[in-house]
């Protein structure tokens, strides 16, 4: 009877460990000037090293950045610095919702 008790509380314990690994991401285009190769590389060799950062797009035709993010690490305000960190200000940030991420 312990054993089986034991081994409930092990399977319960392990599926809430699960659900709560679900972490949120949030999504958002940020409008940049991208107007050679080289702005493209260094928007990949700085901003992918952003705390939080779990994804990175760079539309070099649309002038776009799209990244993912974990928004217990980091947000949008934090992630505008970095791009004027390396002199690429952000002319707009457009938060993209879960409809569109699908």
């Amino acid at each position: 009877m312990r054993i089986k008790l034991i081994i409930v509380s092990v399977v319960l314990m392990s599926a809430m460990t699960l659900s709560a690994k679900e972490k949120k991401r949030e999504t958002a285009v940020f409008h940049v000037e991208i107007s050679c190769d080289n702005c493209v590389k260094r928007i990949q060799d700085n901003i992918a090293f952003e705390k939080g950062l779990k994804d990175m797009r760079i539309d070099k035709e649309q002038q776009t950045v799209t990244l993912t993010w974990d928004p217990e690490k980091t947000d949008t305000l934090q992630l505008k610095t970095a791009f004027q960190k390396i002199r690429k200000p952000v002319s707009k940030i457009e938060k993209v919702s879960d409809e569109k991420k699908q």
